[in-house]
């Protein structure tokens, strides 16, 4: 069984991850905006780590916290401190939203280009198909030399 002090430990933790992911979501909205994948994919990839990291250790949190026969008493400190947690997790929850929506526009336009490129490429070989080129000398000679 965990003790107060390991709960608060946890909350501190959970504080800082929780920190680290908004900067790296603030990364994460520039990169989209300036529509480097590459770098996205790299920041993306850190992300995971510490979301895994972060999502064991609220799981645990949770476990201990409900291990303790009365509700645990923190600090108001602790207890501020446990509800920014709370309230920063549901401003990188809605971040990771607006991410996702604003990549998912982002892929539906350069799909629609895509398609208007194809389409005009398309009809420019159907028509270069079909202009005859008009034939370079070897044709009739209706000059008279007679």
């Amino acid at each position: 069984m965990a003790t107060i002090a390991e709960l608060e430990q946890t909350i501190d933790t959970r504080h800082q991850q929780l920190t680290v992911l908004l900067e790296l979501t603030t990364q994460q909205e520039a990169t989209i905006e300036q529509g480097h994948m590459n770098e996205l994919m790299r920041i993306l990839g850190v992300k995971q780590r510490l979301i895994e990291e972060f999502v064991s250790l609220s799981d645990q949190f949770k476990r201990d916290f409900d291990s303790f026969a009365t509700r645990p008493s923190f600090s108001d400190v602790y207890r501020e401190r446990n509800e920014a947690c709370n309230s920063m997790h549901q401003e990188l929850l809605a971040r990771e939203a607006k991410c996702q929506e604003t990549l998912t526009t982002s892929r539906d336009e350069i799909g629609e280009q895509l398609v208007r490129g194809d389409g005009a490429r398309r009809a420019a070989a159907g028509y270069g198909g079909s202009v005859k080129p008009r034939p370079q000398g070897g044709g009739l000679d209706l000059s008279s030399d007679a």
